[in-house]
């Protein structure tokens, strides 16, 4: 059996306050990158040890509580800031993956996949295709 290999990492973007989001990055065990060049700063996260998180830890209790990590995210965005999530992951060679989530400032998202290919290729063409997996 295979385990599910992902990689996760966000574009750069402003934040309302830089230590807020840095605090929040850590406790979810993501990696915060920032892009000095600009100013103001911008940052991201890169999550080197598994996928968008969903739970946080208590660290406590060692108990894990559900999050939404992408309404969570938006609240720390700068008004009118986009940050791009991606995630590529893999099983072997058996499951390819590949999604990007889009959130605003305001928490509306916009997400796509690599799989959306198949539903286009029937819509356009109007066959099915098999699919580049196991």
């Amino acid at each position: 059996m295979a385990d599910y290999i992902p990689l996760v990492r966000s574009n750069y973007f402003r934040v309302k306050d830089p230590e807020a989001y840095k605090a929040w990055c850590e406790g979810l065990g993501l990696t915060v990158i920032q892009n000095d060049d600009e100013d103001p700063i911008l940052y991201g996260f890169i999550a080197e040890d598994g996928g968008v998180p969903d739970r946080r830890l208590d660290p406590e209790t060692d108990e894990g509580e559900e999050i939404d990590f992408y309404a969570e995210l938006a609240a720390h965005l700068a008004d009118n800031q986009v940050a791009e999530v991606r995630e590529i992951g893999r099983e072997n060679m058996r499951y390819l993956i590949g999604i990007s989530t889009a959130v605003r400032s305001d928490g509306e998202t916009i997400t796509v996949s690599l799989d959306e290919v198949y539903d286009r290729v029937r819509a356009r063409w109007g066959f099915e295709m098999t699919r580049a997996e196991y």
